[in-house]
């Protein structure tokens, strides 16, 4: 994988987890007491590019322990007896082509990001509500926006898991029959060699 993607990967990750992190702290020390006074942006995104990245790279780490724990051993039963069954099929496809390695590299972007918004609207969600119990917010409608906001988190957080779950299931059934292929066909990208 390009370390581009992977850049852009966690940040899209960690923008959700900078959401859950400011609103909790919002809820923590108040709306009011909040400095939200206007700042110049590119400072401010300097300061906060890489406090975005880390908190992907800690929300992804979290998330996958989470989904590993809880959801994707079955899974990944289907098709492998073991986890190393899969692991081992993964490096055949892998090693033997960079167009496979590739298409299966992209896959695995989309899974993270798919399991790493599943963790992030829910924790949302629970923020929102945090804010919402924690301050009495006098502004007309508010406590009706973030109720409904809070709502629409819980939906993207499924829609997300159910995302990875499609997502994952392919990963695994396409592993699988690959690496079959290659072990039957003994098939390797051939060498390209210069003049």
């Amino acid at each position: 994988m390009a370390t581009t993607n992977l850049f852009v990967e966690l940040i899209v990750i960690g923008v959700g987890a900078a959401c859950w992190v400011l609103l909790f702290m919002l809820g923590l020390i108040g709306v009011e007491s909040f400095p939200l006074k206007a700042a110049p942006a590119y400072p401010v995104l300097v300061f906060l590019l890489p406090l975005v990245y880390v908190l992907g790279i800690i929300s992804d780490r979290v998330a996958d322990f989470l989904f590993d724990k809880f959801f994707s051993g079955p899974l990944r039963a289907r098709y492998f007896a073991e986890r190393r069954d899969y692991q081992d099929a993964r490096r055949l496809v892998i090693s033997a082509s960079s167009r496979l390695a590739n298409m299966h590299d992209y896959g695995r972007t989309r899974i993270r990001i798919c399991r790493g918004w599943a963790l992030n609207a829910l924790l949302i969600a629970l923020a929102l509500q945090f804010v919402m119990r924690t301050h009495a917010i006098t502004a007309p409608g508010s406590e009706v926006a973030l109720t409904w906001g809070a709502a629409a988190c819980v939906l993207l957080s499924m829609a997300s898991w159910w995302s990875w779950y499609m997502l994952c299931s392919m990963e695994y059934l396409k592993i699988h029959e690959h690496a079959e292929f290659l072990r039957q066909t003994s098939y390797h990208e051939p060498v390209k060699i210069a003049a």
